[in-house]
């Protein structure tokens, strides 16, 4: 899709044709991925994905965030950054994952760590 202005990553997510492209994958062969969104911040590097799974009459949408985050190794005596660490939540409604990606734009990092803990 390209780059986007932050203002119209809510209206590109709520105006994707999620159901379309669950009946398209009904009707055809041969597909083995979900219909799936992404949306990074330029400034920092986090990202949501955003993936529709179900039917056209019934789906909910998989969330992946992605950001820079210290771990612990070494049992926990050591710690190190991994700039692509990953947490996902499933069985999300389209409110709730509109809701993510709001705190994405308006880079609510709290918000973020504390819904994908």
């Amino acid at each position: 899709m390209g780059k986007i202005d932050s203002s119209e990553i809510i209206n590109t997510f709520q105006n994707f044709p999620w159901k379309a492209h669950l009946q398209e994958m009904k009707n055809a062969r041969n597909i083995f991925h979900s219909p799936s969104l992404e949306f990074e911040n330029s400034g920092n590097k986090n990202a949501l994905s955003i993936s529709v799974v179900g039917k056209p009459d019934k789906y909910e949408f998989y969330v992946f965030f992605k950001r820079a985050k210290i771990q612990k190794t070494w049992f926990g005596l050591s710690e190190k950054l991994n700039n692509n660490f990953i947490s996902e939540l499933t069985d999300q409604n389209e409110e709730k994952t509109a809701e993510i990606l709001k705190a994405l734009v308006d880079n609510d990092l709290a918000f973020l760590e504390r819904t994908f803990q």
